[in-house]
């Protein structure tokens, strides 16, 4: 990754920005000594605390999954923003005058300013076609599904005309150039059977919706075919860097400014929009996939509260189930409406009226009571066995509760469903809290081992190859990050050439350059978030809190270049088939495996 920004304007960034007044608007955090600060990791389930904000260093790190870094990282990881992107977002939130394009902005930066450009620019072709003849139809479906003309201008919503290039000859006609307009996602460009290919748009004879993000931008599309034969009911826009399905939320815009206590989750756009219409601004809904994480955490930015509005059918009891484990990992408080009187919200408020569907949100039942309701649903409980059963899954679920007071309430409320008395019921239960506990145990038992072995090491996957040098390699780093006026000394005695995994070449290379660069920086480490990716600052970070693990003793230091220099000696001897002894062994393998064949 280039360098985008100068060193005297990043200095002064990390000395306006405060990792933990940015951390708090994602993560609950409570204070775990005078400068470190703790709460549940938002990029892993956990039910341990584990992430750990230092408001001294200005860095982050979990030690559950390895996550760590800045708060540039962090919003790199959390809002999946580019480096400049982040870099930008702080600036602006501390008002810093952000450095001219000509210091920092990148290709891929400059694409994005485009591509929301373009679609901007879209949502208004496919805005005015809805009032054009040729969108007559699309207009008289909405108007048939009850929307106002004050709705349609709101939410922008449009018709993306019948034939192949409509769209893409306007871009065109606006300057914009084909490969802009591939990279937007707003074309397709099938291929031929002679291997040639051509540019259609993607979205045709659809009513559109654009979709906004909370910052205003329009970042994709959903189009929605008025004909009710046509499989494809509704058409999203392709991943591309300007639109990630999970990482947003539609209507989310108009949504984070309501004056209600919390935010209604929907399944489509138009239940979204009639409920709008209605004067539900709380209402948002996904883009066509289930509930992530990454939308959960979106959610808890604005609200502690969610009412899960799905269809009243069994794909919308499954996805309520989802999206219930997703937003209770996130302690989100959340509440189920069960829908009657139709199928959908759309359906409910054109039939019943606003004053109904209010009553509904009000009296949505708590997750809990949902989850339990959905078991008894399955079970005839007159039959014993269905009921042992049906006990057996109620219990699993009660004991997942982490609250004392809320498990002994809704165990003592199932029991009497069950007809158990209360002293089974409480025997039955903390049978299965004690398995927990040992699963849990077991769990966190092989997570370590698996650390301490390296299984499945994405950032450094030679480390477990190579351990001995890997080792070598990160007390050296470790050494660099915690006394940079050592570089030049190690330097000289270690050329990146005799580093052994590439990931920690990487590192050496990028510090001593960054140190060179900045003699006088006190944290070189935190420079490196330009040129490596937020998975890999945390890896980086973990060195950082562990940078006295040498305390920059001369002796340990000339022992760790000694012993990286062994190991890449070996290394390359066996590498060119000039370690006799590896030799020997080799060819004694295989006189002892031709001896047992014979």
């Amino acid at each position: 990754m280039a360098q985008f920004f100068g060193e005297e304007f990043l200095h002064e960034l990390r000395s306006r920005v405060d990792i933990v007044s940015v951390v708090e608007q994602y993560v609950t955090l409570k204070r775990s000594s005078s400068s470190s600060m703790v709460g549940l990791c938002p990029f892993h389930n956990e039910k341990t605390p584990s992430f750990h904000v230092d408001g001294q260093k200005q860095l982050f790190y979990c030690f559950g999954c390895g996550a760590g870094g800045d708060a540039i990282t962090f919003l790199m990881k959390m809002q999946n923003m580019s480096y400049p992107e982040a870099v930008t977002f702080l600036a602006e939130s501390v008002g810093m005058t952000v450095p001219t394009r000509d210091t920092f902005d990148s290709e891929i930066t400059q694409l994005r300013k485009t591509i929301l450009e373009m679609n901007k620019k879209a949502a208004r072709f496919f805005h005015e076609c809805l009032f054009r003849p040729e969108g007559q139809k699309a207009l008289e479906y909405i108007t048939r599904r009850g929307l106002s003309k004050n709705t349609l201008i709101r939410f922008g919503i449009g018709y993306s005309p019948a034939g192949w290039t409509g769209l893409y000859e306007k871009l065109r006609e606006w300057g914009y150039k084909d490969e802009q307009i591939k990279a937007s996602g707003l074309v397709i460009t099938p291929q031929k059977n002679d291997g040639r290919s051509r540019i259609f748009d993607r979205f045709r004879d659809r009513v559109m919706f654009p979709i906004i993000d909370a910052n205003g931008n329009v970042i994709g599309f959903g189009g929605r075919s008025m004909d009710p034969n046509d499989p494809a009911k509704y058409l999203n826009s392709p991943e591309v860097i300007t639109f990630r399905k999970g990482n947003n939320l539609y209507a989310l815009n108009y949504a984070k400014s309501t004056k209600k206590d919390c935010l209604i989750l929907c399944e489509g756009y138009m239940d979204v929009i009639a409920m709008h219409q209605a004067g539900f601004d709380n209402a948002v809904a996904g883009l066509g996939t289930a509930l992530t994480p990454e939308q959960g955490r979106l959610l808890k930015k604005y609200t502690d509260r969610v009412v899960l509005c799905y269809d009243n059918d069994e794909a919308g009891r499954k996805a309520t189930q989802r999206s219930m484990q997703v937003l209770s990992s996130l302690d989100l408080n959340v509440r189920v409406l069960t829908l009657r009187g139709g199928k959908d919200p759309d359906e409910i408020i054109k039939n019943e009226g606003r004053a109904f569907f209010q009553a509904l949100v009000d009296g949505s039942e708590t997750g809990m009571d949902f989850r339990l309701n959905e078991i008894f649903r399955k079970y005839d409980l007159s039959i014993d066995s269905q009921r042992v059963q049906c006990s057996n899954e109620v219990f699993d679920l009660l004991a997942s509760i982490r609250q004392d007071a809320q498990r002994e309430i809704y165990a003592s409320r199932a029991g009497k469903r069950l007809e158990l008395t209360d002293e089974t019921v409480k025997r039955e239960l903390n049978r299965r809290l004690r398995n927990l506990e040992r699963l849990r145990k077991k769990q966190q038992e092989k997570e370590e081992s698996n650390k301490l072995r390296g299984v499945g090491d994405r950032i450094n996957p030679q480390r477990m190859t190579y351990l001995r040098a890997a080792r070598a390699e990160e007390d050296l780093i470790s050494v660099l990050l915690a006394f940079p006026e050592k570089a030049e000394k190690i330097a000289a005695q270690l050329p990146p050439e005799e580093f052994v995994t590439d990931f920690n070449r990487r590192v050496y290379m990028a510090l001593l350059e960054q140190i060179r660069q900045n003699p006088t920086a006190s944290e070189p480490g935190l420079l490196l978030t330009q040129y490596f990716q937020p998975d890999e600052m945390g890896r980086i970070v973990s060195f950082i809190s562990s940078c006295e693990a040498i305390r920059g003793d001369e002796k340990e230091i000339l022992r760790a270049i000694e012993v990286l220099k062994e190991e890449k000696t070996k290394i390359d001897r066996r590498a060119a088939g000039g370690d006799d002894a590896f030799a020997a062994n080799l060819e004694r393998l295989r006189n002892k495996r031709k001896e047992a064949k014979e």
